[in-house]
């Protein structure tokens, strides 16, 4: 889902450095080109919370489609920071927002409900990962309204002003979800 409020972009999530242990040292369930997507400073997926550090880890080493993406982001303009909060609108367990800034480069922020269980949390930061490559795509796409634009374009409404989703995320949430069960 996309949620098209602006997001005000606090100080506290600008951490490039893991800081889960598990993620410092070797990871040898994941291959190294893979693992630099998680620990590389150029990284464009990145993440303040252990355990949201924990999440991309396991969706890369558990689901193709989750690592795919997170390499076309890699291979993106657009930074997207990921992170868990206990309060949402009503009926949301995440969301996508665009970060405003004077910079030349483009923010995100990915936000997803605290108490997901770890697959339910993975297939929907890949649902909302296939959210940020729609706005990676789309170049003009540096603001809010541009935002409100590109998803009043290739999206449909999924309840309340402003909010939305895609066929093509909606698709890669059920993919992910199907890998990590292993069917």
């Amino acid at each position: 889902m996309v949620s098209l409020l602006p997001a005000i972009f606090s100080a506290a999530i600008i951490l490039t450095a893991p800081t889960d242990p598990a993620l410092t040292g070797t990871a040898p369930n994941i291959p190294a080109p893979h693992y630099a997507l998680l620990v590389s400073p150029e990284r464009r997926v990145r993440a303040a919370d252990p355990r949201v550090h924990g999440y991309l880890a396991e969706g890369l080493q558990r689901s193709n489609t989750f690592a795919r993406l997170l390499a076309a982001l890699n291979a993106s303009d657009v930074i997207v920071y990921v992170e868990r909060v206990m309060t949402l609108p009503r009926d949301t367990m995440g969301r996508l927002t665009m970060v405003p800034t004077k910079s030349t480069a483009r923010y995100l922020r990915i936000q997803i409900k605290s108490d997901l269980s770890m697959n339910e949390a993975i297939a929907l930061i890949g649902h909302e990962m296939r959210h940020a490559l729609e706005v990676a795509d789309d170049p003009t796409v540096r603001d809010t309204a541009a935002l409100i634009q590109l998803y009043e374009r290739i999206g449909h409404s999924s309840g309340g002003e402003h909010v939305y989703d895609t066929t093509a995320a909606q698709d890669v949430g059920r993919q992910i979800r199907r890998e990590l069960l292993g069917a």
